[in-house]
């Protein structure tokens, strides 16, 4: 029986960074789906769930361990206030990467979306090419023992595909904090919601692929493709906004991102935490799973993807160096050949 029965998925020293005064241990909290405003709820028992990750310790130890780690560069960043990302190629920048990822699908939420795309992509094609056994077989479902465990192993066999992005701070200097979820890491793509194709923008391997991250009610983390954008105007790696309207353009990604929670500090009320879910609760229908059977020169052919939500991103520290309308037409165009992992 394994001794830590509480796996949690957002860890508690990066929850820590947005407590509510100074003993670490409360947080504000707003579940959108029950509609409940909590203005200080216990840290311990948020971003978790009973042996999420097996009912042995081997997962759950190796984050913790990485964790620890990480831990070290949060502390200089948010308490220090020392804002120097680890060079690239280091230890550290591979080390932050791989948390960013595994944060990114250790999720509740990244392992349904696991199972769902499964299920809709296999019915597709049973659609298409099997008729008979898709009418036999339409009401039944395909299941994973651990849908998250699954999740966060293909994340660990695809630490690869953040290569070939930089890194950059975001000081929010607004009268707005920044908040946080229960899936906090946001993957969006400003070229191609310009080019005006957003099928497969937010692939880990997308051409013009950004990374937001909010670390504290007043950093953010950013990692993007550089070949795409200009990062504060290319002046250094730690950027800032002063504006009430960006910030809460990136709050609204992480409303839009999160299954049921958001957490923030004491300075975030009722009022706003409604108005930001009622403000973006449409988009949440907006993810999609794409999957089309198709014929070309007498070959059957089956194309899965996904779409995201967007919104029409607009921050002044993120400029275009290239033309999204050169990109019109593309679906999710390579940041870089190696990247490509169609097999041969």
């Amino acid at each position: 029986m394994s001794k830590k029965k509480k796996h949690h998925y957002i860890p508690r020293f990066y929850l820590k960074r947005f407590s509510i005064g100074e003993t670490g241990k409360n947080i504000g909290l707003y579940n959108h789906k029950n509609k409940i405003f909590i203005k200080a709820a216990p840290i311990k028992h948020q971003g978790c769930e009973n042996y999420l990750y097996g009912e042995d310790e081997v997962i759950e130890n190796a984050l913790a361990k990485m964790e620890s780690e990480v831990a070290k560069m949060f502390y200089y960043w948010t308490e220090e206030k020392l804002l120097y990302p680890p060079p690239k190629g280091t230890n550290g920048y591979i080390l932050l990467k791989r948390f960013i990822i595994y944060q990114a699908y250790r999720t509740p939420s990244s392992g349904r979306q696991i199972e769902d795309s499964v299920n809709e992509s296999m019915k597709a094609m049973l659609k298409a090419y099997q008729p008979s056994m898709w009418q036999k077989l339409k009401d039944n479902t395909i299941g994973f023992n651990n849908p998250v465990l699954k999740a966060l192993i293909g994340a660990i066999e695809n630490e690869k595909l953040l290569d070939f992005l930089d890194f950059g701070f975001v000081v929010n200097l607004s009268l707005l904090p920044f908040v946080t979820s229960d899936s906090p890491v946001v993957l969006y793509n400003q070229l191609m919601e310009k080019a005006g194709n957003y099928i497969g923008a937010t692939g880990l391997v997308a051409k013009g692929l950004q990374v937001f991250y909010p670390i504290h009610p007043r950093l953010m983390i950013c990692l993007y493709d550089s070949n795409v954008y200009e990062f504060n105007n290319g002046e250094n790696d730690c950027g800032s906004t002063e504006s009430i309207d960006e910030v809460h353009q990136l709050n609204s990604l992480q409303i839009i991102n999160s299954d049921t929670q958001i957490f923030f500090n004491d300075f975030v009320n009722k009022e706003y935490a409604e108005l930001l879910f009622e403000g973006n609760e449409s988009y949440r229908n907006d993810f999609k799973n794409i999957n089309t059977a198709f014929t070309r020169e007498g070959r059957n052919f089956f194309f899965m993807s996904s779409k995201d939500p967007h919104i029409n991103l607009s921050l002044d520290f993120f400029k275009l160096k290239v033309n999204p309308k050169d990109f019109n037409g593309e679906i999710a165009p390579l940041r870089h050949p190696s990247l490509d992992t169609r097999s041969d």
